[in-house]
């Protein structure tokens, strides 16, 4: 999955205090749900108490069922559109496309241009931002009706160009008007230049790959095993926000003479990461392509075992497209 653009609310009303429940509450949810963003309400403790106590997965199971204050929150679940949910938002949305085409008129391709930072403007202020999916997608949700303009900024914070038609070369600064109404959502497109992608990501990407050593004999486990020994947690801001496993790959495939173990997540902006190394018992009908790695960790993480962490640090010169290396040697405590 994917997926690591930011959600970053207004501030709440009364919630100056980072320490208290509503300041991490705002930290969890832009962490759990990366490709939206709201305009929050006044700050509840009670309601940011609920919050902090549940996972990722957890809370976006809730989908807005029977709950006054889910929509409130989290007005981008799919049953919540239109203000369902009880809560206290419109439901209004704007969805952003952010797309490289390719060079001169007529685009020969396109493709998402992603962790591009996306403004949200009511006249001259600003009201929210994100950053554009994996596949140059975002959703500013929760908005009154009105005249927004959104907008698509390099990493050095000038807006990016695009072009004004897919029949001509003309260009201009990424910058489009949009009317939020009772209809269907509108859409703010950006058919961005050729190399736009390149000049406005703000994010780096973790490859590596992982070795088990047996704690009984030094020795190096079968790669096969490893496979489904571990999982490997990606936390940012004090949530898990992506799962994978130590993927085998034959050296005949990987191009490293070798056989490894590898692991890679995405969209990683500039800050310090965890990656938490989750020791398994998982039975053999479990294994299986694409499983539900939240599930997994849950009821098969092994016991008395203690998750093996090691942090990651992006800097904002490598938050530029760049890929951080991280190769692990770890020891195994039940073999």
């Amino acid at each position: 999955m994917t997926r690591l653009a930011v959600l970053i609310p207004l501030a709440f009303l009364g919630c100056a205090d980072t320490s208290d429940p509503c300041a991490d509450m705002t930290a969890k949810l832009a962490a759990c749900f990366p490709d939206v963003t709201t305009i929050a309400p006044a700050c509840d403790a009670e309601i940011a108490d609920q919050v902090n106590s549940m996972s990722c997965d957890e809370l976006a199971a809730r989908d807005g069922k029977a709950d006054s204050w889910t929509c409130v929150w989290m007005p981008w679940l799919p049953s919540c559109s239109g203000g369902g949910g009880g809560g206290t938002s419109s439901g209004r949305r704007i969805e952003v496309s952010t797309e490289e085409c390719g060079p001169g008129p007529l685009c020969p391709y396109v493709s998402g241009a992603s962790c591009g930072l996306v403004t949200l403007h009511d006249g001259t202020r600003e009201v929210a931002r994100g950053f554009s999916t994996g596949g140059g997608r975002f959703t500013f949700d929760g908005l009154a009706a009105g005249e927004y303009t959104v907008k698509v900024r390099k990493r050095d914070n000038t807006l990016a160009r695009m072009f004004v038609s897919d029949l001509s070369d003309e260009t201009a600064t990424a910058s489009v008007k949009v009317t939020v109404g009772s209809g269907d959502a509108p859409w703010a497109r950006f058919n961005l230049v050729n190399g736009s992608a390149a000049a406005m990501t703000r994010c780096a990407d973790i490859d590596g790959s992982l070795s088990i050593k047996a704690k009984s004999n030094n020795a190096i486990v079968d790669r096969h095993l490893v496979e489904w020994d571990w999982i490997v947690e990606l936390e940012t801001d004090g949530a898990v926000v992506d799962r994978t496993r130590p993927l085998f790959i034959h050296h005949e495939a990987s191009g490293s003479g070798q056989d490894e173990n590898v692991l890679g997540f995405r969209q990683l902006r500039a800050g310090t990461h965890t990656l938490r190394f989750v020791r398994m018992n998982i039975p053999a009908y479990k294994q299986k392509p694409n499983p539900d790695y939240a599930d997994l960790v849950k009821y098969y993480a092994a016991d008395d075992v203690e998750p093996i962490e090691i942090s990651v640090t992006v800097s904002a010169a490598q938050a530029s497209g760049k890929t951080i290396t991280v190769d692990k040697t770890l020891v195994d405590p039940l073999r």
